[in-house]
């Protein structure tokens, strides 16, 4: 596993937290707490036994009082959150519960003796400006006597994340997360039995559906999965930084309530304008303390983020969107605009979505729509957009976009309908599956297969051409080049006369380009296919050779004309000192 991995294991294992928080709903309040940390603690012992039984001739001493530490530090930390939860408005509760990353700073620093970079300082501060935020500001609801029993809650998970840093480097993750399950199973049995004996909790469990349905998500996803994708991640992540992505639980619970709360029912978290600035602090606070992490975002986004491709796209949703929007005669999600992430971002990648999410939020602004329905909606477009975006190129040996046989319908149509089914909403779902099969199809067809358009890649997927050759002033590099075409038109059945085209085609185009900067270099590629693209690009001096000057021979004209009127696609381009050509017969 490298650094990004935990990373981005450590990540979803946060979201699974926050999912989790739909699950307790589920749990009735006569429901002594020690007694649902036993029963999922004891089930999820034994679904991680039934995986990693033949682990155990790997137990040892030590291994057993790792196990026994972590768990009572866990206990500690779940006796004093329950203590401390009592009265207390849940977003204060989940901000300090977050903010518990300062006491391992502290603790750093004390016994370790490391002081913290700059850089580590104000991700922390900016983390803890986020949380503050996330509160609304809420000054006063900070001002309470239970927020000291959160704050030991703090102390205690702190001790414990930074104990299980130490472990994890040469300890068995499945036999401590194991240990500590079943050692968490035994001492909150004891505090149950407390419970009952001197303040009259009840010793036995409920048996409707809800309650079971909690325990087993809790028991597997939270007590399993995420203890020991923990611990084996805490081997390449400090305990500081692996606080810090756990602060962003409080980001995921708010971004997914307003979907998850219309598929259970259940009352949606407020979205207010400090809750995503807050949300802001925290993501540029850990992308501040966890370089790997900013360098995959950046590298990420920096892929196909043009700006002209951005305000095109954003034009594009928005002017689709809106009209029908201010109609209301579909619900809010749902559209002629479902097919614009299949498309823009299955051909542009992160800047189509980005260009899509913000004729988004121009379009719901203009219609004054609730910031939760934008949330959503951005959501569903990042989902549908950079699902297809990596599932197409991800599973591609050819990068380019084509629909020329089954397979490449297939997919196309099994990513539509899994990407559709993630919206949850299912008349959203519908209308993202129809929009993408009916509209987006052809349109991808048409980008793909006729115009030949460029897509983004991937970071470190290239196109392969069928052909690629240089041609300058040099004599000789014509007839090279006219070789090179045939043999790869022979390779790829082409037709002579369609070869005889393109190289008419190359020939014309280069000699306007020569004549022009006589000291020029033409790199040229071509791919062939039902239609054949070439692309020419040369540096220097601004030339488009599509245009025809007074005075030249009228032999000239009438073969750039043929070449004009003939192609399916003539452009022109010029960036960076390069002119760009792209020619489509």
């Amino acid at each position: 596993m490298s650094r990004l991995e935990a990373n981005i294991s450590l990540l979803i294992i946060t979201f699974l937290g926050s999912v989790q928080y739909i699950f307790l709903a589920g749990v009735p309040e006569s429901v002594s707490h020690f007694a649902f940390l036993c029963i999922t603690n004891l089930v999820g012992f034994i679904i991680t036994l039934a995986f990693f039984f033949g682990e155990l001739f790997r137990l040892d001493k030590h291994q057993i009082l790792q196990s026994i530490l972590l768990s009572a530090e866990l206990v500690v930390f779940n006796l004093f959150m329950l203590l401390g939860v009592r009265g207390i408005n849940t977003t204060i509760t989940a901000a300090v519960m977050s903010s518990y990353f300062v006491f391992i700073v502290i603790f750093t620093a004390l016994f370790l003796k490391q002081r913290p970079s700059a850089g580590t300082l104000s991700g922390v501060i900016a983390v803890l400006a986020g949380l503050f935020l996330m509160t609304d500001a809420d000054i006063n609801g900070l001002m309470n006597a239970n927020v000291l029993y959160l704050v030991v809650a703090d102390v205690a998970f702190a001790l414990y994340v930074m104990t299980v840093g130490a472990y994890a480097a040469n300890s068995n993750p499945s036999i401590l997360a194991m240990g500590q399950m079943f050692f968490c199973f035994v001492f909150s049995l004891v505090l149950w039995a407390g419970d009952a004996a001197f303040f009259g909790a009840d010793f036995t469990l409920p048996l409707d559906a809800s309650f079971w349905g909690s325990v087993i998500y809790v028991s597997f996803f939270i007590r399993g999965l995420y203890g020991i994708i923990q611990i084996y991640a805490q081997r390449y992540v400090t305990p500081l930084n692996t606080s810090l992505i756990f602060s962003t639980e409080i980001i995921m619970t708010m971004a997914i309530s307003p979907i998850m709360s219309r598929v259970f029912g259940t009352p949606p978290e407020s979205i207010t304008t400090l809750r995503i600035a807050g949300s802001i602090f925290i993501v540029l606070g850990l992308l501040v303390t966890e370089p790997v992490i900013f360098d995959a975002v950046k590298k990420m986004f920096h892929v196909g983020m043009n700006a002209k491709v951005i305000f095109v796209c954003a034009l594009a949703y928005a002017l689709i969107d809106f009209p029908v929007q201010s109609l209301h005669i579909l619900p809010v999600h749902a559209g002629i605009k479902n097919f614009l992430p299949f498309s823009l971002g299955l051909f542009f990648g992160p800047g189509g979505v980005f260009g899509c999410c913000i004729g988004c939020v121009a379009s719901f602004m203009s219609l004054g729509l609730a910031t939760e329905e934008i949330l959503i909606e951005c959501i569903s477009i990042t989902i549908t957009g950079l699902g297809m975006w990596y599932g197409w190129h991800l599973t591609s040996k050819e990068q380019e976009i084509h629909f020329r046989t089954v397979p490449h319908y297939a997919k196309y149509t099994f990513l539509v309908l899994v990407l559709s089914v993630v919206n949850l909403d299912l008349r959203v779902s519908f209308a993202y599956f129809v929009m993408g099969l009916l509209v987006s199809l052809p349109i991808n067809i048409l980008f793909g297969n006729i115009l030949g358009i460029d897509p983004v890649l991937p970071d470190g997927s290239t196109i392969k051409n069928d052909a690629a050759f240089v041609i300058d002033s040099e004599a000789g590099t014509l007839e090279a080049a006219n070789e090179t075409l045939e043999l790869a038109g022979e390779e790829k059945g082409a037709k002579m006369k369609q070869v005889f085209e393109i190289q008419s085609c190359i020939e014309e185009l280069s000699i306007r380009i020569l004549n022009e900067i006589p000291d020029a270099v033409i790199n040229v590629d071509v791919k062939y296919g039902y239609a054949v693209s070439v692309k020419l690009n040369y540096k220097g001096e601004k030339y488009n050779p599509f245009i025809i000057k007074q005075g030249e021979n009228m032999l000239d004209i009438m073969s750039l004309r043929i070449i004009k009127h003939r192609a399916l696609r003539a452009s022109y381009s010029y960036r960076n000192g390069e002119n760009l050509i792209h020619v489509i017969v």
